[in-house]
């Protein structure tokens, strides 16, 4: 099972590593901010983080990498898009980072297909309860936690950001509290992310508090055993169709408000 998880995710990135996007500013390997509005890319790998303090700002790293290297001078962020409207972060591979991506105080922010092999927490997106705070969109990310330093409440992070959406992401590995965690995030879309690898022992696969009007569609929740291991937790008003969840113990499907076609199965060692 190990083998034939590890061969699809390698794929997966593969797939997303390229772009076919032009940028009008290449990014200096060593610039850490980004001021103005307009399309950025990176042309080789770097150590420095990014942070975006413009609005209506593209920064795609087109398959490069950007690795934490501690004592430099950061705070751990590898790439921060600051308060602001309009972003958008493509194609980056993180190392190492506490944060890969966070998105502070941001409206209509997008992070699509990244691969972030975690240290901390994978992407994150705080917001102040703002309504110009909503709507940001993960879409198409990986976040790894098989490397060291893995240890985080969580590989996606939700507080107080309306109506996010989240589709086709891709968390393996994780050690955690909550492979997603919604707080003060209502509305939420979560729509064919797979959860996979997932370790057992009072975790979570996907927990939401105060989050309310949560549509589940099509995901996947894979926990290594069926043991102590919990699917959803905090969903009584949530919609859940047609996911799939195995080895989580109890699933939370029960909890739904409006529930049709999961399937729940534990497989036995």
């Amino acid at each position: 099972m190990r083998n034939f998880i590890h061969a699809g995710l390698a794929l997966a990135c593969l797939t997303g590593a390229g772009s076919a996007l032009a940028c009008d500013t290449v990014l200096d390997p060593d610039r850490r901010f980004i001021d103005q509005p307009g399309k950025y890319c990176l042309a080789a790998d770097r150590t420095a983080p990014v942070a975006i303090l413009a609005d209506n700002v593209e920064l795609d790293c087109a398959g490069h990498r950007l690795t934490w290297t501690p004592g430099d001078g950061n705070d751990g962020i590898g790439v921060h898009l600051r308060r602001g409207d309009k972003a958008t972060v493509r194609n980056c591979r993180l190392y190492g980072w506490s944060y890969g991506i966070l998105v502070s105080e941001r409206g209509n922010a997008q992070v699509l297909n990244n691969t972030v092999d975690a240290g901390g927490i994978g992407i994150a997106v705080q917001g102040s309860d703002r309504p110009q705070d909503e709507n940001a969109r993960l879409i198409g990310n990986r976040i790894f936690y098989y490397g060291p330093g893995n240890g985080a409440n969580a590989a996606i992070e939700i507080q107080h950001a309306a109506k996010p959406v989240l589709i086709n992401n891709v968390v393996a590995g994780f050690r955690g509290w909550s492979a997603i965690w919604l707080d003060r995030a209502p509305d939420a879309r979560l729509t064919g992310n797979q959860l996979l690898d997932l370790n057992e022992g009072g975790s979570a696969a996907v927990r939401m508090e105060y989050s309310p009007r949560a549509r589940l569609v099509h995901n996947t929740a894979m926990l290594r055993r069926g043991l102590s291991g919990r699917g959803l937790v905090g969903a009584q008003d949530a919609t859940c169709i047609e996911n799939v969840f195995i080895n989580t113990s109890p699933s939370g499907f029960d909890e739904c408000s409006v529930k049709r076609d999961n399937l729940e199965q534990i497989v036995n060692d």
